[in-house]
């Protein structure tokens, strides 16, 4: 079982990247895997790795689907939203904050977006600064 589990623990760190040679290390640690003798319940340990490994991907995907979602339903508004102001006022953080979110990229090895909570403030802005914008007039 160590040799599985040593097997298993390889295997994870080539989980999710997408060079051909971690590719090509992933498929042959596999490989390797399935064709050792395994016990039955070495067998069971497999099949709940590679199972935990699809959900992980699955909720992978539910977090870019969200994020594309986000990024395109900001797409033409970002020029124009004054996001700083936002990032500042609402959630008390830097611009780029905002933007490391609203555009889901990489920071310490991990990808962000808005949570729900911070999706319901930001609608509550643009909510608030809607309503400050369509109350002004300028009279000469």
């Amino acid at each position: 079982m160590d040799n599985l589990q040593e097997k298993l623990a390889e295997l994870k760190t080539y989980i999710g990247k997408t060079d051909e040679e971690s590719k090509a290390r992933f498929d042959s640690l596999s490989a390797e895997i399935k064709a050792m003798k395994l016990t039955d319940e070495e067998k069971t340990i497999f099949r709940n790795f590679m199972m935990q490994g699809l959900e992980d991907i699955s909720n992978s995907m539910d977090v870019i689907e969200r994020e594309l979602r986000i990024r395109e339903q900001l797409k033409e508004a970002v020029e124009i939203l004054p996001l700083a102001y936002i990032a500042r006022n609402y959630f008390g953080k830097s611009a780029s904050w905002l933007y490391q979110r609203i555009n889901g990229y990489k920071v310490r090895g991990k990808v962000y977006t808005l949570n729900h909570e911070e999706i319901g403030i930001f609608n509550r802005a643009l909510k608030e600064i809607g309503e400050k914008i369509g109350s002004l007039s300028i009279t000469g």
